[in-house]
């Protein structure tokens, strides 16, 4: 299997290589995008929006800000935000502004890097067509210098081989694309959390201030 492996790899050509670090460049942001959207964003045993205004509601903000204090995601930090200008007696006013803010700085985390997927897809599909086009090349030079019967023998494994990188190529761009549409759709989802929670939690304090 190992030899199997191996003897595709060689066969394929120079172009093999750079298709090969576009590989670990993508498992890298696979691994650091899944952290970060299913860890880091799940959020597991951190307060939700509701929860912290039913603790707003027992005048605990103490408890409030105390229940956000271990978490990293975006949403927690920018109800973190909210809830230490709260703590501060600031107005609904500036608190909005200073979650606006911090928006700023947290909403890009959520499609950092992710984007890297697509064009490491997109990439790794031209080098394997360039590898492919540069066998050929070779194979069809390498045959001015050969006996007429064995013309056809050693044009068809050149192709063999050159094709080769273009199954590496492929190989590798797919899926890189089915991680990027897996990641983009979580993103869209939390997301969409994020703004709900926000949205909630502000209409609870312009209504506690009204």
């Amino acid at each position: 299997m190992i030899q199997s492996l191996a003897r595709f790899f060689i066969s394929g050509g120079l172009f093999m290589w750079p298709i090969l670090v576009v590989l670990a460049f993508a498992m890298a942001v696979v691994v650091e995008r899944f952290y970060f959207y299913f860890r880091v964003c799940g959020r597991k045993g951190l307060p939700s929006a509701p929860d912290l205004i039913r603790l707003m509601n027992n005048n605990d903000i103490e408890g409030a800000s105390k229940a956000l204090e271990k978490g990293r995601d975006p949403l927690t930090n920018l109800l973190k935000s909210a809830v230490s200008r709260v703590k501060a007696g600031m107005t609904v006013a500036e608190v909005e502004e200073g979650v606006q803010e911090s928006a700023i700085r947290e909403l890009p985390r959520m499609n950092e890097r992710l984007n890297y997927l697509s064009l490491f897809a997109n990439i790794a599909t031209l080098l394997g067509l360039l590898g492919t086009l540069a066998g050929l090349q070779s194979s069809f030079s390498s045959l001015a210098a050969v006996e007429a019967s064995k013309k056809a023998t050693l044009l068809a494994q050149g192709i063999a081989e050159a094709m080769n990188c273009t199954a590496f190529g492929l190989i590798v761009a797919v899926p890189c694309m089915i991680c990027y549409t897996f990641f983009y759709n979580r993103q869209n989802a939390l997301t969409k959390d994020l703004d709900e929670s926000l949205v909630r939690f502000m209409n609870y304090l312009r209504k506690k201030q009204a």
